[in-house]
């Protein structure tokens, strides 16, 4: 590229955006191309491509300002990424200071200026603009950002023309600042996490070192404090609002939506690369970002278990960066307590890399000081013998001191084997104890036991030969003669289980010695031991004698299917009772297993393995249907049921072992909280002098996996076993263990979701909310199935009508407790009162009983509210899936009686507030409701546009009227998307608004936030109706007649008791004098015209010269020919202005001096004073 000409690469650049733009869709690896063309040889920008990507750029801009309907039309698609070509060509010219060439300086400026312009234009309709473009325009003022300070630090600060593109930059600054308010998509939350980043790394000051990277931008140092138009002071303070809105961007439960591993990770990162360029940070993030961290990984939050491994590593790894970089000494003991703190592998491994390191300095040093002593000697003159004779009676005494120390350790070793003869002899006697215990019960010793195994197990083995070869008699001798066998040695493999336990009890003060095999011990780990009947084993004789009975069994189940029914009458009633004799041996083996089915676990699964061959060799369908074992019969059904009844009995057994563990491990934490706790308060109590240093916390212990690894092993889980796992959601401390399992459950094991659901959608409704919500976010996985998704909806509303039913029921409790405590007589007042004492107890009693009856009301509230979330979580969590189901949500609302309808009012709050930046998901179900669900419908409403964009959106607005025009709703619905109102739309609307006043100041606030709305721009976008519009409209209305005029007065007054968000008055002296003068020239005088400017000098301190002008001017156009209202209105004024309007009786007629006083008596007497003093 280097060797090419620019003709060349002009040619080159321009093939490439021609082919990139003539493709369908536009190519976006050729865009790519050219951008790294660009980069290259940034001439090519000065020679047409600036302009062309500028004006790429422009036509998305023009398309979104146009008002095209970016759903429906397809033509953004293709102006999209020549859009983003263009902006990446814009970027790479603007900051490219200076530009390549000096003849090209000219031109840079007006770059700039159309860089901002477009960038301006753009963010002003962010809205209707695709997201990749307003990221992209983020991104390139972020990279453009401090190139632009150093220009204008740079420059003459008295240059207009980078005074002015310094401004538009703060303008513009400040549009990026609100997107984080409404922030709901993650990819552009990545770009404005590194615009903030910026501005923290920019207008944050330095510390007192300067010994680490600056980042290479523009900071506080370079900025005078006087500049001609930089304020330094703005700039902190720009800094500190960054730094707080970077903080307030850690994703938690109220804000979903940011859950992205993207955003997520570059967030922090960002976090502690501002640490590390300005380490005084730290003390504002370490805290919050650990309690983040704190939170998320509670249970309340909706974060997967992948996510939470993700952060912490990437939290973990930054703070071992940041605590290994030289200048952060001086934070480097806090960032080592929260190292101590979250731990992990990487923080431990660094510490022992540390360790090791120390020590081989160590030694290091060790060896030179050696070398060092040695060279000294080599050096030291012969002549110095006093100083040898002294270094010979050194080495003397370390010898002499050397042979103590092995005399001493000799005595230690002759003691320590003193004291293990006496603990072998202790040991002897408790082994005789215990073998005397057993022969007082009938039991065997070990060398019987050992001599019984070996006759019992040698010959184990079975030579099954062809079943129709043999002979009926032959065939009952071999089926008897195995369950002798089988019977032999389980009565073996009883014993060894009895002497087991009786060890057991014996190895809680002493334990056997190891590596006897014959009593039933396991042998050393990797040290194999042979037995007698040639099996070499490491697991001891114990184990290997229960999984030769099991096989042994299940062999017997195999055989049996092979005789069939040949077996003779007379050896039937003996076979049956050799079955009941083997199934009492294997019950001996189960009740071990189950007894410490930690212990053996292993062989616990390796057992139901070997039944469950059998199992599949009996019957090969049942391997791949096991459920279908009712319709088998025989050995089959009896092997099935066998291997049935041990996994049921394990299962049980686990799940209670984990259960216990758990509560132990919690509560252990918990002692061990309140120890810490108790010393830190002592701690503080003794005061700082007292204080120890405390080692780091223990992490809470990792969730036991016992029953997890139990469902991930076992051969086959019954899926009516899988509702054992609901004991486990019965307590706190173990649901996250229950719910866990159950849905690992239901992963792996498809058969068994049918069953796991109901257990899921029975504890749905639990009494805890956190085993509540763990249950309902396992549903919304499988919500989306169609094979579940009626019986989830199904269930649902169910829960929903069973609270709403509760509900009912507490309202009427609540109901009949008040009407107790309002029924209840009044205690008799003492004697000797007189009336008024007597009146005050009476007022005493009645405002206690009031009070009482608040209490219950509040209590009853709470009780209601608890039995209505109980049972609507679900149906509400599977709306964020669902929006549909809000229509069942309505139509519970509409038969649910009034303290109900309240409660559901709050509850339903946070699922709106979830979509309504979204409000199209929820718009469709609002046009289904029942008649009795206005106010939640309302309240619907309200929340999508006080949470939503600040200007509704057209889905919304468009619902909203339809539901006004076609169900005749009164004008309450359409007041909180006024904003979304076209102007004609607003007019039309205002008289119905109107209509909502009685005369109380409670539909006021309605009112006001009306006419807010119509008035106030919003993102940009200029207001419906300016304040004067809104004036004359009034006015207007009061002159159409439709509305009364008492209520158009009283929208009247409303409006001069407005504010605007800087909190100066709506009802200016600007708006009335415009305003008048627009009515003085209108055909048809309003008759507010007057009560107008009458407010303004009464509530404005208006110049009344100005008002009794306007009585003038009324005068002039002949006001006592007008209708009544407006004479009316003239009286009325004439009479406030007094005496400055008296003056105007000259000029008006006898005649409308008289119909004065008829419409306004109170003006005669005035009137009359005047007249009279004017004819004397």
């Amino acid at each position: 590229m280097a060797n090419k000409s620019n003709e060349q690469v002009l040619s080159e650049a321009t093939e490439l955006y021609t082919k990139a733009v003539q493709d369908t869709p536009p190519n976006r690896t050729l865009f790519d191309n050219l951008v790294d063309l660009i980069q290259e040889r940034p001439l090519v920008l000065y020679e047409g491509f600036f302009d062309k990507g500028y004006e790429a750029a422009a036509a998305v801009i023009d398309v979104c300002h146009g008002g095209a309907d970016v759903q429906e039309d397809d033509t953004l698609s293709f102006l999209t990424p020549p859009a983003a070509w263009g902006w990446a060509a814009m970027e790479e010219a603007v900051c490219r200071i200076p530009p390549p060439q000096s003849a090209f300086e000219p031109k840079y400026p007006d770059f700039v200026r159309r860089f901002f312009d477009l960038a301006n234009r753009t963010l002003n309709h962010r809205d209707s603009t695709p997201a990749p473009i307003v990221r992209r325009v983020i991104q390139a003022l972020t990279r453009f950002w401090p190139e632009l300070m150093q220009t204008c630090l740079g420059f003459n600060p008295e240059d207009p023309i980078w005074k002015e593109r310094y401004m538009e930059m703060m303008e513009l600054d400040r549009q990026v600042q609100q997107l984080i308010n409404t922030l709901d998509d993650p990819a552009l939350g990545v770009h404005l996490v590194k615009h903030q980043e910026t501005a923290i790394a920019m207008f944050t000051e330095l510390s007192k070192t300067d010994a680490y990277n600056k980042g290479g931008l523009v900071d506080l140092g370079h900025i005078p404090d006087s500049h001609a138009y930089i304020d330094k002071a703005a700039l902190v303070s720009r800094a500190a609002s960054a730094k707080q809105q970077l903080i307030q961007l850690l994703p938690n439960s109220d804000n979903l939506r940011l859950y992205n591993m993207s955003f997520i990770t570059a967030l922090i990162n960002s976090m502690f690369y501002l640490m590390s360029l300005r380490p005084q940070l730290c003390g504002e993030f370490i805290g919050k970002l650990m309690e983040w961290y704190a939170v998320i990984n509670s249970s309340e939050q909706g974060m997967t278990n992948a996510q939470l491994v993700m952060i912490g590593k990437t939290v973990r790894i930054s703070l071992l960066h940041l605590h290994a970089q030289p200048h952060m000494s001086e934070y480097s003991e806090m960032l080592e307590s929260k190292l101590d703190k979250i731990g992990g592998q990487e923080w431990t491994a660094w510490l022992d890399r540390k360790q090791r390191q120390d020590y081989k300095d160590q030694r290091d040093r060790e060896k030179q000081e050696r070398q060092l002593k040695q060279t000294s000697k080599l050096r030291r003159p012969r002549e110095d013998d006093d100083n040898d004779d002294e270094e010979k009676q050194a080495r003397m005494l370390e010898e002499n001191a050397k042979r103590v120390k092995l005399d001493n350790v000799a005595a230690g070793v002759s003691a320590a084997a003193a004291a293990a003869a006496l603990a072998a002899e202790e040991a002897a006697a408790k082994e005789a104890a215990i073998q005397a215990a057993q022969a007082a019960a009938g039991t065997e010793t070990d060398v019987e036991l050992a001599e019984q195994l070996k006759t019992a197990l040698p010959d184990l083995t079975f030579d099954v030969r062809p079943m129709d070869s043999l002979a009926p008699g032959d065939r009952d001798i071999l089926f008897i003669e195995a369950l002798k066998r089988v019977v032999g040695a389980g009565s073996v493999v009883q014993k060894f289980v009895a002497r087991n336990r009786l060890q057991a009890l014996g190895a809680s003060t002493q334990p056997p010695p190891p590596s006897n095999i014959e009593s039933g011990n396991a042998t050393e780990s990797g040290e194999l031991a042979t037995l007698s009947n040639g099996i070499s084993t490491n697991a001891g004789i114990l184990e290997d004698s229960m999984l030769m009975l099991v096989r042994l069994v299940c062999s017997c189940y195999i055989t049996s299917k092979d005789i069939g029914n040949g077996l003779s009458e007379e050896v039937g009633a003996e076979v049956s009772a050799k079955w009941a004799k083997v199934h009492e041996c294997a019950e001996s083996v189960l009740e071990s297993i189950v007894a410490s089915p930690r212990e053996r676990y292993g062989l616990g699964i390796l057992l139901l393995y070997e039944i469950w061959m059998a199992v599949v060799i009996l019957d090969p369908e049942l391997s791949s249907s096991p459920s279908k074992q009712g319709s088998k019969s025989g050995g089959a059904c009896s092997a099935l049921a066998l291997y049935l009844r041990w996994s049921d009995r394990i299962f049980d057994a686990i799940i209670q072992c984990g259960i216990d563990t758990t509560l132990s491990q919690k509560a252990a934490a918990t002692a061990a909280a309140a120890i810490a706790a108790a010393e830190s308060a002592s701690a503080a109590v003794a005061g700082p002098t007292a204080s120890v240093p405390q080692p780091p916390p223990q992490q809470l212990q990792q969730q036991d996996r016992l029953i997890l690894n139990f469902v991930l092993d076992a051969p086959y889980i019954p899926s009516t076993s899988i509702k054992k796992l609901a004991a486990c959601l019965k307590h706190a401390d173990t649901a996250q263990l229950g719910y866990a399992s159950l849905e690992k459950a239901m992963e792996l094991r498809p058969p068994v979701v049918e069953e796991g659901m109901r257990v899921l959608l029975t504890n749905c409704g639990h009494h805890e909310r956190a085993t509540r919500i763990g249950c309902i976010r396992a549903v919304k996985k499988y919500y989306t199935t169609s094979t579940h998704t009626s019986t989830i909806e199904s269930w649902a509303r169910m829960m929903l009508k069973s609270g709403i039913d509760n509900a009912v029921n507490e309202s009427k409790r609540v109901a009949a407790d008040a009407e107790k405590v309002l029924s209840r007589p009044v205690e008799p007042l003492e004697p000797g009162l007189d009336k008024e004492q007597e009146h005050a107890a009476n007022e005493r009693a009645i405002e206690q009983k009031k009070a009482e009856v608040i209490q219950v009301h509040r209590k009853g509230e709470l009780d209601i509210e608890a039995c209505l979330v109980k049972q609507a979580e679900l149906l509400l969590a599977l709306c964020t899936r669902n929006m549909d189901l809000y229509v069942d949500v309505l139509t519970a609302y509409a038969t649910a009686p009034p303290p109900v309808q309240l409660v559901l009012r709050r509850v339903v709050t946070p699922l709106v507030k979830s979509v309504a930046a979204t409000p199209a998901k929820i718009v469709p179900a609002l046009t289904k409701f029942l008649a009795g669900a206005e106010s939640l419908v309302l309240r619907t409403i309200f929340i999508l546009s006080a949470e939503g964009p600040p200007v509704p959106s057209s889905e919304l607005v468009s619902a909203v009227l339809e539901l006004c025009d076609t169900r005749d709703l009164d004008a309450r619905f359409f007041v909180f998307i006024a904003n979304g109102l076209t102007k004609d739309e607003s007019l039309r609307r205002l008289g119905s608004v109107l209509m909502l006043l009685n005369g109380r100041e409670s539909q006021w606030g309605l009112l006001s936030e009306f006419y807010s709305r119509l008035t106030t721009p919003y993102s940009g976008s200029p207001s419906v109706l300016s304040p004067m519009e809104l004036l004359l409209a009034l006015h207007r209305t009061a002159s159409e007649g439709v509305v009364p005029m008492s209520k158009v007065s009283e929208g009247l007054v409303v409006y001069t008791e407005m504010r605007k968000p800087d909190g100066t008055h709506v009802f200016s002296t600007q708006v009335i004098e415009a305003a008048l003068k627009i009515m003085l020239d209108e055909s048809v005088v309003s008759p507010l015209m007057l009560r107008t400017a009458e407010l303004y000098y009464r509530k404005r301190s208006g110049p009344a010269g100005t008002v009794v002008k306007l009585l003038e001017k009324m005068v002039e156009r002949n006001v006592w020919d007008m209708s009544d209202p407006v004479y009316l209105s003239f009286a009325q004024c004439f009479y406030a202005m007094q005496p400055g309007s008296l003056g105007l009786v000259k000029q008006l007629p006898s005649d409308a001096l008289k119909r004065m006083v008829i419409l306004l008596p109170a003006v005669e007497p005035s009137v009359r004073n005047y007249v009279n003093g004017m004819n004397e």
